[in-house]
């Protein structure tokens, strides 16, 4: 559940210092690439905007980490976000940036303390600091964004037509609850460059009743996402190497 607005607000400070800007960040050990690619995103046919992105394992402090990385251009706005998650997907820092032009639209970091997820975000209405209760197995859903699926798709072992729900943060929109994944067909194909790809493909259901179908490989690498709803599709510009 979300809890009441949090008063440790020097802690929290700190995530907004690192949100997300390249040279706010602080060096990360060697780490080694599990993917990394870009998406065109299309919506009712014609071309909106692209989604670049990274994903590694890193070595830190908490120990073993997934961090995912992406920078997007969605008509006039550009976000950058940053994600350290653990083994399981659950996150353990969260940083994100979005500008409309020269404007800065938000700014928010987060981070895991004691069994709960803290952030703060500053944006045109003002600062609020927030404080969620991780529940096991919890992830990050947005309502934008391409790469964060595959954090909900890794290491998913489900048999066709098997699914799992899964506790679900949305920090930008401040609300928590609930996200359904489900293997629907583990026999697909997805056209990336001109090659046809074997592909599997999951049927997503967020906390708010919207619909996700996402393409993944046998290793879990995102190749599609469509939201039917929007009209929307980003497709996978090469395929992984």
């Amino acid at each position: 559940m979300l809890l009441k607005s949090i008063p440790w607000r020097p802690l929290l400070a700190g995530l907004l210092v690192n949100a997300t800007c390249p040279g706010g960040l602080v060096a990360q050990p060697p780490a080694a690439r599990l993917d990394v690619g870009s998406f065109t995103i299309s919506v009712n046919g014609q071309r909106v905007g692209r989604e670049q992105f990274s994903m590694q394992q890193v070595t830190t402090n908490d120990g073993g980490t997934v961090e995912v990385r992406s920078e997007s251009a969605f008509g006039e706005t550009r976000t950058a976000l940053r994600l350290e998650a653990d083994s399981a997907g659950t996150p353990v820092r969260y940083s994100v940036e979005s500008r409309r032009g020269a404007e800065l639209t938000l700014r928010l970091g987060g981070q895991r303390v004691r069994g709960r997820f803290a952030t703060l975000a500053r944006s045109s209405t003002g600062e609020a600091a927030r404080e969620y209760l991780l529940r096991p197995g919890a992830v990050v859903v947005e309502d934008e964004g391409v790469v964060q699926y595959a954090l909900l798709l890794r290491r998913r072992a489900l048999a066709p037509g098997a699914g799992v729900t899964l506790p679900s943060l949305t920090p930008v929109a401040n609300s928590q609850g609930a996200v359904r994944v489900v293997l629907e067909a583990a026999t697909d194909t997805v056209v990336i460059a001109g090659a046809r790809r074997s592909a599997r493909r999951y049927r997503i259901v967020t906390a708010t009743g919207d619909v996700r179908l996402v393409w993944a490989d046998t290793d879990g690498l995102l190749l599609r996402l469509s939201i039917p709803s929007r009209g929307l599709e980003a497709l996978r510009d090469d395929v992984p190497r």
